[in-house]
């Protein structure tokens, strides 16, 4: 990858709102809250699919949440097509850590001639950076305003 920038927070911090502002003129996805869960909203398209919820809608799981692996797998393909430009996934986090989630395209997305942005709960960026052999990147920290 040509740069890599991650935007990190606590939970509603920010994150995926920040990720927005980036939008303009990048492929990818981000995960904005919905009623009970998230949904995925394409970057380029701003198409909508349900994503995860609290309530058990999915047979997959991921802690309180369920989630649906298709959504996730037509994002996987979608990220796969891209070669380069800035390249958007939100959120990179444990699901992903365990090869789930996203982790198929950041694997790759890694190795080719992109700008990638990720938002990674502060928590974890740690173990993102490593899980995705992530060695310089640009940490954007976002603060929840009271």
């Amino acid at each position: 990858m040509r740069s890599c920038r991650i935007i990190t927070g606590g939970r509603g911090a920010g994150k995926t709102t920040r990720a927005s502002s980036y939008c303009h003129g990048a492929s990818g996805f981000i995960s904005p809250a919905s009623d009970d869960g998230y949904i995925l909203r394409s970057v380029e398209s701003g198409e909508k699919w349900p994503l995860m919820s609290s309530l058990p809608l999915y047979p997959d799981r991921i802690g309180c949440w369920s989630y649906d692996q298709a959504a996730f797998d037509m994002a996987n393909e979608h990220l796969l097509s891209l070669d380069s430009g800035i390249v958007i996934i939100d959120e990179v986090g444990r699901l992903e850590c365990g090869g789930g989630g996203f982790a198929p395209a950041l694997r790759e997305l890694t190795e080719r001639d992109v700008d990638l942005i990720i938002t990674v709960r502060d928590a974890f960026i740690g173990i993102v950076m490593e899980a995705f052999s992530i060695r310089e990147a640009i940490i954007e920290e976002v603060v929840a305003s009271s």
